[in-house]
């Protein structure tokens, strides 16, 4: 993310400038404008960034972000010389604000008492915080790449008919290896560092989540390891989706949404057609928004029985989907995720797995913006 590179190292300039020049000095004028603008651009398509230095290295929202460890450790050695580890910016931070928060950071530094407390406001903050461990930082890296494989085989299956089972058998491992290596802690779901990155980040999140749906409810190896690949797979159909649809700031009108439900059916067409591809991945392509009472989309006949991999895949998706920050809506808590599923469970979801996942898998997850207490 170039854009938080570039933030740190404009408030770091701030900072050296705020304490040589007062606050009307040309220079300073100057620096914050260039610091206000980096800050703008970086909460354009985020509503709030959360930065912690982990090891000296920096972890945004967090998952690590290569490149930007130089620019960031001279800042957070600082923070943490004066008991604050976490750097939060939330979209709209207006200029008083930021010269209130580099006159802050002045005193701090020299050692200043205000007889106050410190001046963060709700848009840009720091934080004493525990940081996040050296295994939740590699599960989120783990994540990321598993992420990446994904979208590698998506393409491969949409541009040249062909499945790469090697990569993605590799990624089910991968996973696997993430829920043992947290089996007696919290697993950490990866979350947003841009919303370009969704579809990615989404994936391994659902693929994560279904795999450990699958395994609580009893369902063997070899089942388990099926319904990860086809869960990895499940969303292929909304490559058809135009982005700027996907990524639309408001409600959907009819036509556009039209067009994304059509991509359950694109989804299994391009699964069925590709070879190799395992028979179980087009059933949950096709069927992972069709609910329980036989509603949802596409329309089914009346009776139709969704395949358990598909309902396992469904009660994944929709609680990725709903925790994650998205252009037209910010993540809604755990708490409140888990009265809407326990509301809709037998109507949209089955009533069994919903009440396996919200006993048994959720209370086994953090959102890796709060970091984990890894035991």
């Amino acid at each position: 993310m170039s854009g938080v590179e570039g933030v740190l190292r404009d408030l770091q300039t701030a900072l050296a400038v705020r304490r040589i020049y007062p606050a009307d000095h040309p220079r300073a004028h100057e620096a914050l404008d260039v610091l206000e603008g980096g800050l703008r651009a970086l909460t354009a398509s985020q509503a709030e960034v959360s930065l912690f230095s982990v090891d000296g290295r920096i972890v945004v929202d967090g998952a690590r972000v290569p490149g930007v460890d130089a620019a960031g450790a001279s800042l957070f050695a600082f923070l943490a010389d004066h008991g604050y580890h976490r750097l939060t910016v939330r979209r709209g931070v207006t200029r008083p604000e930021l010269g209130a928060f580099l006159d802050e950071l002045v005193r701090l530094e020299r050692g200043e008492a205000t007889g106050t407390a410190p001046r963060w406001t709700d848009h840009l903050r720091l934080a004493a915080a525990e940081q996040p461990s050296r295994t939740t930082v590699h599960t989120l890296e783990t994540l990321a790449s598993c992420g990446a494989q994904m979208q590698r085989v998506w393409r491969g299956i949409r541009d040249q008919g062909t499945f790469d089972a090697e990569g993605t058998v590799s990624v089910v491992v991968a996973l696997l290896g993430v829920l043992d290596q947290h089996a007696h802690a919290l697993v950490p779901l990866a979350t947003l560092k841009a919303h370009d990155d969704y579809t990615a980040t989404h994936i391994t999140n659902v693929g994560l989540l279904a795999m450990a749906l699958a395994e609580a409810v009893g369902l063997p190896p070899a089942a388990v390891r099926d319904v990860a690949v086809a869960a990895l797979l499940h969303d292929i159909g909304k490559l058809s989706v135009p982005h700027e649809i996907l990524n639309a700031q408001g409600r959907l009108n009819p036509g556009q949404l039209a067009v994304v439900r059509r991509h359950p059916d694109e989804g299994a067409r391009l699964l069925i057609q590709t070879p190799g591809v395992p028979e179980l991945a087009p059933i949950v392509a096709y069927e992972h928004h069709v609910q329980a009472d036989g509603g949802g989309y596409p329309q089914v006949p009346a009776g139709w029985r969704v395949n358990v991999a598909s309902a396992i895949t469904q009660v994944a998706d929709v609680y990725d989907a709903l925790r994650s920050n998205r252009p037209y809506r910010a993540g809604l808590p755990r708490e409140r995720i888990a009265e809407i599923m326990t509301r809709d469970a037998g109507t949209v979801f089955d009533r069994t797995l919903v009440g396996v996942f919200l006993d048994r898998v959720l209370p086994r997850t953090v959102d890796a913006t709060a970091p984990a207490r890894v035991a």
